[in-house]
């Protein structure tokens, strides 16, 4: 890190207790939120309010450039409470931190009009553009899962650019919500609250201005020497997966031990009819449980600031192109720390009891979300262990994120 270190930190610490301080609500809202599927509007002007989203914003628009480390912790804090909530936070927030890539025209529409704008998304390309005078034509089509477009200042929608190589045909595009409509589809067992909705555009064909685009490749170049701001030379393909998940998963990691510690120590003190005969809290098994997802969660904490560090050396380095092995590694740490989080969820809930079914259990909660937070594709496990594999014994991938 850089000498900035100390104030990072306790900038870090302020921003955590403000999200600290948020999550009560959004608790309390959580149940609602589920039922009208999408985050209540109230959180969301919460997390607003506390400059939350400032996070990965440019300093010169009022943002904190906030080092990855302390990022996540900040999604834990709202992932405890609501998990739905951190998430759209977290996607959010990985949009916001490309945004930062964008023509410096287009930081000003978004960033200059409002530092804590959130930025909903679908970056796979679902469409083609055309380049036309002035700007590009988008071509209509549907762009699954857009996290938070409920409640979005603006959209980010992936499209192929034809006619180019590969590696330089993809694009991102910026449309401001009015251009925007929202299919109500986003039915589903875990985030709901996260109103994850298919979205399409209001016109068959749709113009875009020049400024409001912006190739993948300029996000993903490794090797920007110091045009850009320090926390924006990191590997965006390693940084966007960490930022995505790891706050929101160790979050809900931590929420269900403390639910499952509360349970054992304050309201199972009857003892088990139908096995040991003995309270909970008295059986070997029990013990066992707590010192196995312990040990779990700690590791998911350590490694996901292992993953953070190693972007942020990135950074630090960027007139060196850090390897693809690197980069891919930085992802698997990453994306193993959530699935560790999710071993331990689904731990405690399965020995939580039948109490942990209700609906009015935050318990139930944890487990439906955190199994939809690593159903995420870029969070899938076992096709980044592979990628990694193949590129440590120097054979190639197509995995074009990296």
């Amino acid at each position: 890190m850089d000498t900035t270190v100390k104030d990072q930190e306790e900038l870090a610490n302020t921003l955590i207790d403000r999200a600290r301080g948020v999550a009560a609500g959004l608790r309390e809202r959580a149940g609602e939120a589920e039922q009208q599927r999408h985050i209540h509007a109230e959180s969301f002007r919460a997390m607003k309010q506390a400059d939350l989203f400032r996070a990965y914003v440019p300093v010169r628009y009022g943002g904190y450039e906030l080092h990855p480390r302390y990022f996540w912790r900040i999604a834990a804090e709202l992932s405890k409470a609501c998990p739905s909530s951190s998430w759209v936070y977290s996607v959010m927030s990985c949009h916001t931190y490309l945004m930062a890539l964008f023509p410096e025209q287009a930081q000003e529409e978004v960033f200059g009009a409002d530092p804590n704008a959130g930025i909903s998304g679908i970056l796979p390309d679902r469409t083609t553009a055309t380049k036309v005078d002035g700007g590009f034509v988008l071509k209509n089509s549907v762009w699954p899962f857009g996290s938070g477009c409920h409640n979005a200042d603006w959209f980010l929608l992936g499209a192929h650019l034809p006619g180019l190589p590969p590696g330089h045909d993809k694009a991102f595009f910026m449309v401001p919500p009015e251009d925007i409509e929202i299919n109500d589809d986003w039915y589903v067992a875990g985030l709901k609250a996260t109103g994850s909705n298919s979205v399409k555009l209001k016109q068959d064909e749709y113009f875009v201005p020049g400024h409001r685009m912006m190739k993948a490749e300029t996000a993903l170049v490794h090797k920007c020497g110091s045009s850009r701001p320090l926390l924006y030379r990191a590997p965006f393909g390693a940084i966007m997966p960490v930022s995505l998940g790891a706050g929101t998963t160790v979050g809900a990691a931590v929420a269900a031990l403390e639910f499952h510690e509360d349970l054992i120590q304050n309201r199972s003190a009857r003892p088990m009819v139908y096995t040991a005969d003995i309270p909970k809290k008295d059986l070997p098994s029990t013990h066992r449980i707590l010192g196995d997802v312990t040990a779990k969660l700690e590791s998911a904490i350590l490694m996901t600031d292992r993953a953070c560090d190693l972007c942020f050396d990135g950074a630090v380095h960027s007139e060196k192109v850090m390897s693809a092995q690197d980069r891919a590694r930085i992802r698997l740490f990453g994306v193993h720390a959530m699935h560790l989080c999710r071993e331990v969820v689904n731990i405690l809930f399965q020995d939580s009891g039948g109490s942990s079914l209700s609906e009015r259990s935050h318990m139930q909660r944890l487990y439906r979300d955190i199994n939809a937070m690593t159903m995420h594709e870029a969070n899938h496990e076992e096709i980044i262990k592979e990628v990694y594999g193949r590129l440590r014994l120097n054979q190639p991938t197509t995995h074009w994120l990296l």
